[in-house]
């Protein structure tokens, strides 16, 4: 899958694709990284995290992953306690045929690691049509989650997605064979068991000879195993003197053909999964035409006031200068208004609602450089105090300054027309501006 900040950024895209509406305004944000340090994708994703603001796309991701670990963990335990309730079941007698309990335990493993072989030989088929993408057929009002299927499916359809499915399937059957492996040591220690074979139509040489193959591997790692005379001496016969030896080659048969080449396979799709890790898809239209914009040197800085005649004046901004935050004329009923702005972290400087807080905050500015973000009231004429004050504070500011205009998601009426009126007054002080976010992109989708 896609590492979490890249599905930031794809999760991003996908909904502003489909006309969202952010917390925060993309186009100004993507103008604020023009000459920001770093490779395309490293402002992309840095781009992504400053639109999410408020962390809501983040915060949906992570539950998502957050979700998924839970299941995967509930999933695990299951199997742990499944292998080892259905090993204990199998050794309920004390006298035990050993190739039947060896067939019980490995059997069905080996065919589906025989089987994951096969799978992970053939050629992935790319699915498509209704059940490719889950956004078809589960149905929400909520167009971040709807997203955020539509970006689990894409991935679905990458060929490196088989090695997440195997990692889950082998990291499944470890808590098995885990299970059964901690039954059997349990059972051994507690009980006495032992141990015997019999066959129709296979003779003592072959079976002699076949645990002598089965019983090399452990002997090497150290494991008591059964000698010709201990095969030939349990047949059709619960020999205790040799169920020491019969019990030390169960528990290596488990951990030499079931743990161990399971570990090996988990271990090559971690590491597969790993290096098939997915890029940023930087060849869509979407991520070529902000790519564009950032490589070209004339561009107007907001697509949609391309019908009005004023346009905002650059917003530069300096990482080494400490960011204020003041609010003119009375609190905002949001007292976070100003976090997260153009990427930053503003420090909150109050209210300025009298001559006296504004002189104050002008010594202050005259004292150390800072650049300032002033919270303006957009819903009423800009009268010439209200202006005469921002003129001043942006004097002030030895690091510039950015006049952000408010609105209230409830309020509408007249905003419209005192919009350009601002635009105006500001553009003719040589100010720069950000619109209310949600009214910003909101009209840039109309006009665009």
């Amino acid at each position: 899958m896609l590492n979490p900040p890249r599905q930031l950024t794809e999760l991003v895209r996908l909904l502003q694709e489909r006309g969202y509406i952010f917390t925060a305004d993309p186009q100004p944000l993507t103008e604020a990284l023009r000459h920001a340090e770093g490779s395309a994708e490293t402002k992309l994703n840095r781009r992504a995290e400053m639109i999410d603001s408020d962390h809501k796309l983040q915060d949906a991701l992570a539950c998502v992953r957050h979700t998924f670990g839970w299941l995967l963990l509930a999933a695990t335990l299951f199997w742990l306690v499944g292998g080892f309730a259905g090993t204990v079941t199998l050794m309920q007698q004390s006298g035990l045929n050993f190739f039947f309990v060896l067939a019980s335990v490995l059997g069905l493993h080996t065919v589906m690691l025989l089987g994951w072989l096969v799978f992970v030989c053939l050629p992935r088929a790319k699915s498509s049509g209704f059940w490719a993408n889950p956004g078809l057929w589960i149905r929400g009002k909520d167009p971040v989650n709807q997203a955020i299927l539509r970006l689990y499916s894409d991935e679905w359809q990458k060929p490196a997605m088989r090695w997440q499915i195997s990692l889950i399937s082998h990291r499944l059957w470890l808590a098995t064979l885990a299970g059964m492996l901690a039954a059997v040591v349990l059972l051994l220690m507690v009980r006495q068991y032992t141990f015997n074979w019999e066959s129709t139509l296979l003779s003592d040489a072959t079976f002699v000879s076949l645990v002598q193959a089965l019983s090399w591997l452990p002997a090497k790692l150290g494991f008591p195993v059964p000698d010709a005379g201990a095969v030939l001496g349990s047949r059709l016969n619960n020999d205790p003197t040799s169920a020491r030896q019969w019990g030390g080659l169960l528990i290596g048969s488990i951990i030499c053909y079931g743990l161990l080449p399971r570990f090996g396979a988990w271990l090559a799709c971690k590491i597969l999964s790993r290096r098939g890790q997915s890029p940023l898809p930087l060849d869509k239209p979407y991520y070529q035409q902000i790519i564009q914009q950032w490589q070209t040197r004339v561009v107007d800085a907001d697509i949609y006031r391309e019908s009005v005649a004023v346009a905002p004046p650059k917003i530069r901004l300096d990482d080494h200068l400490p960011k204020w935050a003041l609010m003119l004329e009375g609190a905002w009923p949001d007292k976070l208004w100003h976090q997260h702005i153009l990427g930053q972290q503003w420090l909150d400087k109050g209210t300025a609602d009298s001559r006296d807080a504004v002189a104050a905050l002008k010594q202050d500015l005259a004292q150390q450089p800072a650049q300032l973000l002033i919270g303006v009231r957009a819903q009423q004429v800009p009268d010439r105090g209200v202006l005469r004050q921002i003129t001043a504070l942006a004097g002030a500011a030895q690091g510039g300054a950015v006049v952000q205009l408010l609105a209230e998601k409830e309020i509408s009426d007249g905003l419209q027309d005192y919009l350009p009126q601002w635009h105006a007054a500001l553009t003719e002080r040589q100010l720069a501006w950000l619109d209310p976010p949600r009214v910003s992109q909101a009209q840039r989708m109309l006009h665009g």
